[in-house]
């Protein structure tokens, strides 16, 4: 007589047919935890394969609005969500297709270049870019960079498709291939003097949802592959042209010069986040549990803080206090000229010895209306790693953990 001890009902396992597959740990993608950056047409599919495949974190960032324009090219977004913030309702639609109970979605509306800090990336699995202009992919690579956090790039025009994975410290990264003019456009959107420009002519890529469907899969395929411990090819460029079905994998070079391979060698929490005052950040580093007495933040080459600025066009002074990128090109023009429209935002003026600006603040080097600004008042961005300079010469690397309360799940 046979008699079956064990039974196993395949059909009421979700994911009975991935884990056939030899090499597939469903453990791994339960507990991974992964960041999609840019919520549009590749965005939303990548987030319905990973929902359907029962990966248990996700954390969704886009600065945008749904527009008309987006309902024919992405699963998650109807009529009704038009004027809504993607990242809020992709977080929500993904929720209710996801097929664990206890998957959790965090979202994040802002400027990823400006507004999400390098500590969220020391707190994911891998990141997964789904953008649409150069700047965005740099900021993402340099974050991935200084944490060693693995990240695959998405991108399409027209039938042509592309994926590309960087894994630091591993070379290339995405900064290495790119040309002197692609950097200059990925600087488009801020003038000459690093302020924003009051407009920019939005360039608008030709392409399908049927495009977006497949290098969505095949984004989220290397991810699998990464995440489960197989091989996956670094700094290759996985390339498919569907007018003619040419596909190919073409390698990317290296660039030994390149300003995008620096990483933190240690990084320290602290137990503080963007809605504390200077005063109160400054305060505690300079105390002997981090870098003691005489510390001071240095925020140059990251972002800087204008403080003031001369009229280009009469020199009045025109007080400013905000970082330079929450700066318009039109505020350096004072009211009264701008009024009289007797002013030209192109001119040979020296820039810099119109603006008065700080990057290194102390307590002791700081106006009392500094100090009392918060942190994210002179520019830090959430959950961000921050330098710190202290009296011997040397930096220290804090990460502000605070933020990780009111944005991460787990």
């Amino acid at each position: 007589m046979f008699d079956m001890t064990n039974k196993y009902d395949s059909e009421n396992n979700p994911f009975d047919r991935q884990q056939r597959i030899g090499w597939w740990d469903q453990d791994k993608l339960r507990n991974a935890r992964i960041m999609i950056v840019g919520a549009g047409a590749i965005g939303n599919e990548v987030l319905k394969n990973l929902a359907l495949l029962g990966v248990g974190y996700l954390f969704i960032v886009d600065f945008d609005v749904v527009s008309v324009s987006n309902l024919s090219r992405t699963v998650l977004f109807r009529k009704e969500d038009v004027g809504k913030r993607k990242a809020e309702i992709a977080a929500k639609r993904v929720k209710e297709i996801g097929v664990l109970d206890d998957m959790l979605v965090d979202w994040f509306h802002g400027d990823l270049v400006w507004d999400l800090g390098t500590g969220i990336y020391r707190d994911m699995d891998i990141v997964l870019g789904c953008l649409d202009n150069v700047e965005t992919r740099v900021a993402v690579n340099k974050h991935c960079w200084l944490t060693n956090t693995p990240w695959i790039d998405a991108g399409m025009k027209e039938l042509g498709m592309r994926v590309e994975f960087y894994n630091p410290p591993n070379l290339p990264c995405y900064q290495c291939n790119l040309t002197k003019e692609q950097l200059a456009n990925a600087r488009r959107r801020y003038s000459c003097d690093e302020f924003k420009k009051t407009a920019i002519d939005e360039g608008k890529v030709p392409t399908t949802q049927i495009t977006s469907s497949l290098v969505a899969a095949l984004q989220v395929q290397e991810a699998v592959k990464y995440l489960c411990g197989q091989e996956v090819m670094t700094g290759k460029k996985i390339y498919y042209q569907g007018t003619v079905n040419d596909f190919d994998v073409l390698s990317k070079g290296v660039n030994v010069n390149c300003i995008g391979h620096v990483h933190y060698d240690e990084i320290v929490s602290l137990p503080l986040g963007v809605d504390s005052k200077l005063r109160d950040f400054l305060e505690q580093v300079n105390s002997e549990d981090y870098s003691d007495s005489g510390a001071v933040l240095d925020l140059t080459g990251d972002r800087s803080f204008v403080k003031s600025v001369r009229c280009k066009s009469c020199l009045k002074k025109i007080d400013i206090m905000r970082p330079t990128y929450r700066v318009s090109e039109k505020e350096w023009i004072c009211k009264e000229c701008r009024n009289r429209g007797d002013y030209s935002f192109d001119n040979d003026m020296n820039i810099e010895s119109l603006k008065e600006t700080q990057d290194v603040f102390g307590l002791d080097d700081c106006e009392e209306s500094i100090l009392d600004l918060t942190l994210e008042q002179i520019g830090i961005p959430i959950c961000h790693v921050v330098a710190v300079f202290d009296k011997n010469g040397d930096y220290k690397y804090y990460e502000l953990t605070g933020d990780k309360k009111l944005y991460l799940s787990r």
